[in-house]
C-alpha cells in the first residue's frame, strides 16, 4: 500500500483535471466520495492533511499539533487497505487525469505517520522540522475546510482555488461564503432544517409519482440524507439538493 500522500494528491490531480467537464467531474466525485464513505478513518486522514496544508494552524502549537496528529492517525493506518485497494482500481482507470507533483507537506506527513523504529528517529525529527517550516512558508490560498463543496471540491483542495473562486456565478459564491462563516451552532441548526426540509419534499414526490424507478432513486437519496453527518460539506450539499428539488 502506498502511503497516503500518494492518494491525497491523486484525488486532488484526477477532480482538478476533470473540472471542466462537468459531467466527468460529478462522475469522478461519486466515485470517490463512494469510496471514501467505506472508511472513516480515511475521510480522518484526508481532513488532517488538508488542514496541514492550510495556513490557518496556529505556529505557536503547530509542533504539538504535529504530535497530537501523528498519534492519532498512527494507529489509523492499517484501516486504510480497503478503501485503498478500491481507489487503486479507480486511479488505473484515470492515469491521463492523475499528474503527481511534489508536495512536502504531505511527503513530511507520510514520514512522520507511516515510518516508526529507533532507525529512523533522526530523520523524523529533521522531517518534523521541515514539516514546520513548510506550514509556516505557505501562503494563505483558501479559508474552506475539505470538500466544502462537491462543485469547486477539486481547488478548494487546491493552490488554485482562490483563481477558480473568482469565476463562479454570484450565487454560488454566496452560498459558499455564508456556509464558511457559520458558527458550529449555526451549522447544526441549518442543517437540520434543510435536511427536514428535502425529506418532506422527497416524501411528497414519492406519494406523487407513479415511476417505480423514480421512487427507488427518491428513496436511496432519502436514505442518504437521513445518515448524513453533521458538518459545512454536508450542509453545502443539502442546500444544493433542496434548490434542485425546487424545480
Amino acid at each position: 500500500m502506498n502511503s497516503f500522500g500518494h492518494y491525497k494528491k491523486s484525488i486532488d490531480s484526477i477532480l482538478e483535471s476533470s473540472y471542466t467537464d462537468k459531467k466527468l467531474f460529478k462522475e469522478n466525485f461519486h466515485v470517490i466520495m463512494g469510496a471514501m464513505k467505506l472508511s472513516k478513518d480515511f475521510r480522518e486522514f484526508f481532513t488532517l492533511y488538508n488542514d496541514f496544508e492550510s495556513s490557518s494552524l496556529n505556529e505557536n502549537t503547530l509542533e504539538e499539533y504535529i504530535n497530537e496528529s501523528v498519534n492519532y492517525l498512527r494507529p489509523k493506518i492499517k484501516n486504510l487497505k480497503v478503501v485503498c485497494g478500491v481507489l487503486d482500481k479507480v486511479f488505473s482507470k484515470r492515469k491521463n487525469l492523475i499528474k503527481l507533483n511534489e508536495n512536502k507537506i504531505y511527503d513530511n506527513l507520510d514520514y512522520l505517520i507511516f515510518k516508526t523504529g529507533v532507525k529512523t528517529l533522526n530523520k523524523r525529527i529533521e522531517t518534523k522540522k521541515e514539516l514546520v517550516e513548510s506550514i509556516k512558508s505557505r501562503k494563505t490560498t483558501s479559508k474552506l475546510e475539505t470538500g466544502l463543496s462537491p462543485k469547486v471540491l477539486a481547488y478548494s483542495l487546491s493552490e488554485n482555488f482562490n483563481k477558480q473562486f473568482s469565476t463562479l456565478g454570484t450565487e454560488e459564491k454566496q452560498m459558499i461564503s455564508e456556509i464558511i462563516n457559520l458558527k458550529t451552532e449555526e451549522v447544526s441548526k441549518n442543517f437540520t432544517k434543510n435536511k427536514d426540509s428535502i425529506i418532506g419534499k422527497i416524501n411528497t414526490l414519492v406519494k406523487e409519482s407513479k415511476d417505480d424507478n423514480l421512487i427507488a432513486r427518491l428513496i436511496e437519496t432519502k436514505n442518504k440524507v437521513i445518515t448524513m453527518e453533521n458538518s459545512k460539506l454536508s450542509l453545502l450539499q443539502l442546500k444544493q439538493l433542496n434548490q434542485d428539488l425546487n424545480y
